[in-house]
């Protein structure tokens, strides 16, 4: 009857843990930290502040659970962190090298202008469509100071219209 208590036991804590990942960190690793509004009330006070903050780097490993971290004094809370506070910091070295050769010398991410004007109306975005009645405005408008009399007013109309 016992073994049977302990297999089902065992089997039971396999199902709830299969979802946990185990994190093991090292001193020296850089972290994030979660702000929890119980631990942290000053740097939670409503829904449009950080949820983490970092990153910190791990000073000691006290256990598998838990870990020291170097915070600052200004937090006011104890450095020690249970693992389902930390998450592991990534540098995000793929967005500076995106940052360096977006526009590199003869690259151009525009739209050719001869393209621009073979695409089809049914395809036209939004923003291509009121670049276009822009243009269009702008070209009645240059034609409207060479119309004279009563079709001045009439094509200042139909440009207020367009645009």
């Amino acid at each position: 009857m016992r073994r049977k208590i302990e297999k089902t036991n065992a089997s039971y804590q396999a199902e709830a843990n299969k979802h946990k990942k185990k994190l093991v960190f090292q001193p020296g690793d850089l972290v994030w930290i979660h702000l929890r509004k119980e631990r942290f009330p000053s740097k939670r006070k409503n829904k449009l502040m950080p949820r983490a903050n970092g990153p910190f780097e791990v000073l000691e490993k006290i256990n598998d659970n838990s870990y020291k971290v170097d915070l600052p004094r200004d937090y006011g809370v104890s450095a020690t962190f249970n693992v389902a506070d930390l998450s592991a910091y990534q540098a995000d070295d793929h967005l500076e090298d995106l940052r360096m050769t977006s526009l590199q010398q003869g690259e151009d991410d525009g739209v050719p202008f001869s393209q621009d004007m073979e695409e089809d109306s049914s395809s036209l975005t939004r923003s291509i469509a009121s670049s276009k009645v822009h243009a269009m405005a702008q070209i009645l408008e240059k034609s409207q100071t060479v119309v004279i009399g009563s079709n001045n007013q009439k094509l200042a109309s139909v440009v207020h219209l367009i645009s």
